[in-house]
């Protein structure tokens, strides 16, 4: 699929364990797995460890359920779970013993906010142990989280369901009267019975980029354990494969390994793994206008109303060659699919004209029958309209090919480069439809202009098989391929002076930092990601109208190491 040397595809700075697929659940889908132990396990002491790429659905419909068992009653009374739920603005670790009014429960105050890479999670539980922060412990990405909330647990408590013979889910709660399902990534997903077993177990902090990373699990699983590594995708019902010698393998329920926008086996993980596994871009849901966010965050679609715009999750290296798909399902009048930077104001998108200085890639509308434009601005050169005979349908496949190193992009459909001459091969940086890309960080970029139908974008940078070859020489948009690059430390932003400010892309986690002077406190100012930093504040001292200007004091890991960040 991708060329087999390029200047970054050079041995990952993590080694060791690596993990090659993961599996999507897409709660449009109502996707889930399914399984009732033959017999009970302990219902007093189990550890649930996974990896999690949030879905940026999951804030709506309200929890990433990684556990549910109950007697299939669809009240709160009848489950036992362990979910990622949401406190209003942010997903939080929940273990929860017959859920709801009276129920037994403990909720983790840390919020999780980063939807640009993966969590480790780990709960384990012991409520026999003599002391309520001993009874249930959770872990996130090797931290232990002791502050938290907690009613119930007493040291003679029982779990009703969980580890005993009642259907378990993972991807699907029943309670309050109907199924929830979840939006996310999981791999790498170890249950262990009987046992109480620290993060140590599963994971460890890598030498050279102190970055926690996934280790294997060597220890025993004990009646009802299951090790999930969704490794084996030849047909839908092989992705609940049990691993762990137990034989404990799940159902599995409206997940798709079926080519096209659908496929849900990824090789969307959290190690640098190869060239065509590791944590790749998606569409950010912290950098968007009124954008809504599905399936693993690879759906986009702007509202209809006015105009609205979306970025990725990463951007692209001043140099290599990069490539990535876009199905398109719905065009509104105007449609921009390709590159902006991220100075582009992702609440307008394109102005009819095509005269937004930072926005750039193709713009198909649906005037003038379905007509293909793009444009030229200061800094990057272009042509004029192609012909009609470019005009898109539904489900047609876009590619996208930007090389960095020479400053040229090209846009084809359905296999075939769009081109002014009949000679367009990105391979030979031969009759791009762009030149001049340089001196700005580019991402990914779409927008939907107009009210017609919705536009909807079901973009593949590569986590499932692309529908075309890349061209020689042309790698995937994921964390192997970047090169580890420098944290972006200072600069300035525009503000809007909302709680839901702007997201400022830094190539790296910031652990320490400034706006406008003023210490930040991270989780209430802004929160700090893998990728860079999301403003949470209103006030102008963080987030004024205009020009703000920001400080990175500490960083952490660089984007290509990183994991998901957790906020206070």
């Amino acid at each position: 699929m991708f060329a087999s040397k390029d200047v970054f595809l050079t041995p990952p700075a993590t080694g060791g364990y690596t993990i090659g697929k993961s599996v999507r659940l897409r709660s449009s889908a109502s996707a889930y797995f399914n399984r009732t132990p033959a017999s009970a396990g302990s219902a007093q002491k189990f550890t649930m460890s996974c990896w999690v790429k949030l879905g940026s659905s999951s804030q709506t419909s309200g929890q990433i359920t990684l556990l549910n068992a109950g007697n299939g009653t669809q009240t709160n009374s009848g489950n036992d779970a362990i979910q990622l739920r949401t406190n209003g603005t942010a997903l939080q670790i929940n273990c929860l013993g017959q859920s709801g009014t009276g129920g037994n429960y403990a909720q983790f105050s840390a919020v999780l906010r980063d939807y640009a890479a993966w969590y480790h999670i780990v709960v384990a539980l012991d409520t026999t142990q003599a002391t309520q922060s001993n009874r249930c412990r959770a872990y996130i990405n090797g931290v232990e989280q002791t502050s938290y909330v907690a009613n119930g647990f007493t040291s003679s408590y029982s779990f009703t369901y969980l580890n005993q013979v009642y259907a378990h889910l993972i991807g699907q709660q029943n309670e309050g009267g109907g199924p929830i399902y979840t939006d996310a990534y999981l791999t790498e997903y170890n249950f262990i019975s009987g046992q109480q077993l620290t993060a140590s177990s599963f994971g460890s902090t890598n030498a050279i980029t102190g970055v926690w990373q996934p280790a294997n699990y060597t220890g025993t699983y004990g009646t009802n354990g299951f090790y999930l590594n969704f490794s084996s995708n030849g047909s839908s019902a092989a992705l609940g494969t049990d691993f762990s010698g137990n034989s404990n393998t799940w159902t599995v329920n409206n997940i798709s390994v079926t080519a096209g926008t659908t496929y849900d086996s990824m090789t969307d993980v959290p190690t640098l793994t190869s060239a065509t596994a590791a944590n790749y871009a998606v569409w950010n849901t912290l950098d968007k206008g009124t954008v809504t966010v599905t399936n693993g965050n690879l759906t986009a679609v702007p509202a209809a109303s006015g105009t609205h715009a979306i970025r990725g999750a990463i951007g692209l290296p001043t140099s290599g060659k990069w490539y990535w798909e876009t199905t398109v399902n719905g065009l509104g009048y105007g449609t921009a699919l390709g590159i902006a930077s991220s100075t582009s104001d992702v609440t307008t998108g394109p102005s009819s004209a095509e005269t937004r200085t930072f926005q750039w890639g193709s713009w198909f509308n649906t005037y003038n029958s379905g007509v293909v434009q793009y444009g030229t601005n200061q800094a990057v050169t272009g042509g004029t309209n192609w012909s009609s005979a470019s005009q898109l349908a539904a489900s047609d496949v876009l590619m996208i090919a930007v090389d960095m190193t020479n400053g040229s992009m090209w846009v084809g459909k359905n296999g075939t480069w769009f081109n002014t001459s009949g000679t367009a091969n990105p391979a030979t940086n031969t009759d791009p439809r762009w030149t001049g890309l340089s001196g700005t960080t580019w991402f990914p970029y779409m927008s939907g202009y107009g009210t017609t139908s919705p536009v909807t974008s079901d973009i593949n940078f590569g986590q499932r098989p692309f529908s075309y070859t890349a061209p020689t020489g042309y790698v995937a948009l994921n964390t192997y391929n970047l090169p580890a690059g420098t944290i972006t430390t200072s600069g300035t932003f525009t503000g809007n002076a909302s709680t839901d400010g702007p997201f400022v892309y830094l190539n790296g986690v910031p652990t320490a930092m400034t706006i406008n002077g003023n210490a930040v406190t991270f989780g209430t100012n802004a929160d700090h990601l893998a990728n860079g930093f999301k403003v949470r504040s209103s006030s102008a001292s963080y987030n004024a109208s205009g020009s703000n200007t920001y400080t990175i004091s500490t960083t952490g890991a660089n984007f290509k190491n990183a994991i998901a960040q957790t906020n206070p």
